[in-house]
């Protein structure tokens, strides 16, 4: 079986999964499924209750991004500076990027409008290259809660404009999506991941190829994490992820483990560190960063 065939069928069945609950839970006076963002479109203003306030969530430190959207009226701004080494047949590659900058508004409680900037320089013993990506836009839609084995989960619909700089951008729009799924599994652990694709691996500069116009091709994704409390303003995480290629003359398998954490300054104040290493031959040899994020 392929590694797309594979990507696909562990899409289908995690979507499978989160339309079925257990026999206990089906005797529940709920409904056997509910869409979050669904209920959004058909309620009134004056039925609206504000939602719980909880600790902020940030996307930007781990590959796998968070289940919960911001919440109606609530902005929240991320950003942070990431550094990756790769030594290929001791050719040298040194890449930076920042702002990393994602900025999220709640459009309802279940729906945020999202927008994310970064901007590269990639040196290496062959080439120097420099210049934004192109600009990403997606909506992030907040699907089922945690009933049984059914899990929080989240849907990002995202898309780009090619706004980038010519070394970076595919001078196309390109599309993909990531349904993100997550089970607590006590008051201190998290079980979670995600599955999603890319058209142009969405103008990633570490899955751009050198003409990223001339080359049109698919990114499969798939991660899998575990996150824990060390404090009351501590959270640790440990994830691996993978990236798969389809269409391109040479396809790359990426996997990573990634480790990091987040310390909570205040409940809408967070800094966040990481560290991660490539475990197959296309992937970075060693990556680190650090960022953070704040909710108004």
């Amino acid at each position: 079986m392929s590694k797309i065939q594979i990507s696909v069928l562990t899409l289908v069945v995690t979507m499978l999964c989160a339309t079925s609950v257990s026999a206990e839970d089906a005797c529940d006076s709920k409904p056997w499924l509910e869409l979050k963002f669904l209920d959004d479109f058909h309620r009134s203003e004056s039925s609206l209750v504000p939602r719980e306030r909880k600790r902020i969530e940030t996307e930007r430190h781990d590959f796998t991004q968070s289940t919960e959207t911001v919440g109606r009226g609530v902005a929240q701004i991320e950003a942070g500076y990431s550094y990756f080494y790769k030594d290929e047949d001791n050719e040298l590659e040194h890449l930076h990027t920042t702002p990393e900058m994602l900025l999220r508004y709640g459009l309802s409680d279940d729906i945020e409008f999202r927008l994310r900037f970064n901007y590269g320089w990639l040196n290496s013993d062959l080439d120097e290259r420099s210049g934004s990506q192109d600009l990403i836009w997606s909506f992030k839609l907040g699907m089922t809660e945690q009933v049984g084995y059914l899990p929080e989960s989240a849907l990002e619909l995202r898309s780009s404009a090619p706004t980038g700089g010519s070394d970076f951008s595919t001078r196309r729009v390109d599309h993909g999506l990531d349904y993100i799924y997550g089970w607590e599994l006590s008051e201190r652990w998290k079980l979670y991941g995600s599955t999603g694709y890319g058209t142009g691996g969405l103008d990633d500069f570490g899955l751009v190829p050198e003409e990223p116009a001339d080359d049109w091709f698919i990114v499969w994704s798939q991660s899998v994490a575990v996150g824990t409390e060390l404090t009351e303003k501590t959270t640790l995480y440990n994830e691996f992820f993978g990236l798969f290629s389809h269409a391109l003359a040479d396809d790359f398998s990426i996997v990573v483990y990634n480790i990091g954490i987040d310390y909570y300054i205040s409940d809408n104040f967070v800094f966040d560190v990481r560290v991660g290493k490539g475990l197959t031959d296309d992937s970075d040899d060693l990556f680190t960063g650090v960022g953070g994020g704040y909710r108004f």
